[in-house]
């Protein structure tokens, strides 16, 4: 079970003091989309150099040119990267290719993607250790309670596999979540980042997660 903080909507003064105070707390922390669109990957070295030891997850929901972007990122200091899982299965292969390489992760990101494609991407991607699958709900399309939404999301072909979910999870999603799925990876963004006390909603989320520890 890991917290993997996500930092996004916001200034990047902002998301250096903040990656700062939580990275005590996190297994990993993420610089969201909207930062590195902002800032470029000086956003990324800026979190890198916060963050201290907590491993930095830079999420481009990289499309294509797979080695210049990832590229960037790891230069940057990034141990991880995301890629749409709605892109080219050639995108997604040199991403799998070139994050083994770097001895970082990649979190295939399921935004928009059916359960045909998954299926699909499930039969050609390398299972590798390294990778990550993505339930995502996108923030245009949320509507019901994060947990019900993710419950659909994951099911038996999520089995062996190493999963992170993303989407408006709040510390009740989580505690919902943790009994049927106890090693998941949950990337939390606005729960802890918008809260008035963000170590008060870090402590918060850690404690949603002990029901699931001490399972197989």
């Amino acid at each position: 079970m890991e917290l993997q903080v996500a930092l996004d909507r916001m200034t990047l003064d902002r998301a250096v003091d903040l990656a700062g105070l939580v990275a005590p707390y996190a297994d990993w922390i993420e610089v969201g989309t909207s930062l590195i669109k902002r800032y470029g990957t000086a956003a990324i070295s800026a979190v890198v150099d916060a963050a201290g030891h907590v491993p930095v997850v830079a999420d481009t929901k990289t499309a294509d040119d797979a080695a210049t972007e990832l590229g960037m990122c790891f230069t940057a200091g990034a141990q991880a990267v995301t890629v749409l899982g709605m892109t080219t299965d050639a995108t997604i292969e040199a991403c799998v290719a070139i994050t083994a390489d770097q001895d970082a992760e990649l979190l295939i990101d399921l935004l928009a993607v059916p359960p045909p494609r998954r299926t699909h991407l499930l039969a050609v991607i390398e299972q590798a250790h390294h990778v990550l699958w993505t339930p995502h709900v996108g923030r245009d399309a949320r509507q019901e309670i994060a947990a019900t939404r993710m419950a659909e999301a994951l099911g038996p072909w999520a089995s062996g596999l190493r999963i992170a979910v993303a989407g408006g999870l709040t510390a009740a999603d989580v505690a919902a979540l943790t009994p049927e799925w106890p090693r998941l990876r949950f990337v939390v963004g606005g729960a802890i980042t918008s809260a008035p006390d963000p170590l008060a909603a870090v402590a918060q989320m850690k404690a949603a997660m002990r029901p699931a520890e001490g399972k197989p």
